[in-house]
């Protein structure tokens, strides 16, 4: 998801339109995802009502239960589509460099920069998650492992250029961890999009925790 916008787009044509109805269906459902990461990022996974998503969505009750059992369910497909734009926005960013080093870098700033353009998908993403129930703690734990995985990939690379890497679990999970945090530390005092501020330190953390493991190995 790279936008909690409702782009006319979006929109059903009013009147008579030539839309096929799981075209109708897939529109709806998008303006379903997009507001409630709206609403859960600016009022609170709690505090956000069925009422609240399709106000924003511009749709009915009906159609909303058309395309989800619940605010749960609905709020769990849209999290796993904002975690996927980051993860891949920062694995696009590390394609595109070369050395090793250099992609760890690009998919850390790329990481803090994704998230300060967008503050309401921050907040609904590393905030209000930890609000939405076992499901959704769940959700972020796969989120994570998919994000660990990234740098997994990237001591592959590094020990495939004749770097003595090794890289533990841990060492990876500290630093998703620790990138995750200071992102959420910046979304509770509503400073997201400044949070590229600590894109040095977490890299600096990234290259001593891979330089630690080049010393083990």
């Amino acid at each position: 998801m790279e936008s909690v916008k409702i782009d006319d787009g979006l929109l059903i044509p009013q009147g008579r339109h030539t839309l096929a109805p799981s075209q109708v269906g897939e529109r709806q459902r998008e303006r379903l995802l997009r507001a409630i990461a709206s609403c859960v990022g600016t009022n609170g996974y709690a505090d956000t009502t069925i009422a609240d998503i399709v106000r924003v969505a511009r749709t009915s009750r009906s159609a909303f239960y058309e395309q989800f059992a619940d605010k749960e369910g609905c709020f769990l497909e849209a999290y796993e589509q904002m975690t996927a734009g980051f993860i891949n926005a920062s694995l696009g960013a590390a394609e595109r460099v070369a050395d090793w080093r250099e992609k760890l870098d690009a998919g850390i700033s790329t990481y803090f920069e994704w998230m300060a353009a967008r503050p309401v998908v921050a907040v609904s993403t590393v905030v209000e998650v930890h609000s939405a129930g076992r499901r959704a703690l769940d959700a972020r734990s796969r989120a994570l492992r998919q994000w660990m995985r990234t740098l997994e990939g990237v001591a592959v690379l590094a020990r495939r250029s004749g770097s003595e890497v090794a890289v533990e679990e841990t060492a990876c999970l500290a630093i998703v961890l620790t990138a995750e945090a200071q992102v959420h530390e910046y979304a509770l005092r509503g400073h997201v999009e400044r949070v590229t501020e600590r894109t040095v330190d977490v890299c600096e953390l990234a290259h001593s925790l891979f330089a630690a493991g080049s010393d083990r190995a």
